[in-house]
């Protein structure tokens, strides 16, 4: 990694405070990620325990910190934002996800984690999606067994037919996507609810069922023109 790479995000993340009230976690995170916890971890230029910090909350800390409106949530709560620059947290936590993606020591401590939880109690979920991947890796992690039923043959959902490579590259939603699936989650795809894939069929084969299917039909505009050809729209 270039020193000065890591000279710019240390800089950043010693501008956070710390803070005791931690308003951009509590206040900010919807996931209630411990924000300053991580980043202080990222002083200490522990990567290790800075990505099993934010992996209590989320498993997707690469995705979020791409694609989540921070200067909304979390840096729109920061502190340091009331007087100037808010902590790069978006950065920071895509540093994390990013230099943390080739040590597996955290993926095989979940699966002494999973061994230990193990309650042979099956669950399946409908759809690939962010909202699916989540409950699948939180199940997984507490000794379920899980099968994703996706009716496409990639997962990932919206974050790969939804959003723009320039803002989420598609190679770092594999990646989420494979650090999920290593917690022993089973999936079979094209696989679309109603179509060959009903929960009747589900029912006596799991303990419960969740349903993700998302939100895949777009809002109409209401603007003049906007059913012309070559104005596309996500149906």
């Amino acid at each position: 990694m270039e020193n000065t790479k890591i000279e710019e995000i240390n800089k950043k993340a010693n501008y956070c405070l710390n803070c005791t009230a931690k308003p951009c976690a509590q206040k900010g995170c919807p996931l209630r990620n411990n924000i300053p916890a991580f980043i202080e971890q990222i002083k200490m230029e522990n990567l290790k325990k800075a990505y099993e910090i934010l992996s209590d909350t989320t498993v997707l800390p690469g995705i979020c910190g791409r694609i989540c409106p921070h200067k909304k949530q979390c840096q729109g709560s920061c502190i340091r934002g009331i007087k100037g620059e808010a902590v790069s947290i978006g950065e920071l936590e895509c540093f994390v996800f990013d230099n943390i993606l080739e040590d597996d020591s955290l993926q095989n401590c979940y699966k002494k984690e999973i061994e230990e939880k193990k309650n042979n109690k099956k669950i399946a979920i409908i759809g690939g999606g962010p909202t699916g991947l989540t409950a699948a890796a939180f199940l997984a992690r507490n000794g379920f067994q899980v099968t994703i039923y996706e009716k496409y043959n990639y997962l990932g959902g919206l974050l790969v037919h939804g959003i723009p490579d320039f803002r989420l590259p598609k190679d770092i939603v594999e990646k989420a996507v494979k650090k999920i699936l290593n917690l022993e989650i089973k999936v079979k795809y094209n696989q679309e609810l109603g179509k060959n894939l009903f929960l009747k069929d589900l029912e006596g084969e799991y303990d419960a069922i969740f349903l993700s299917i998302g939100a895949n039909k777009s809002s109409k505009m209401g603007v003049d023109g906007e059913h012309l050809k070559g104005v596309i729209r996500w149906k």
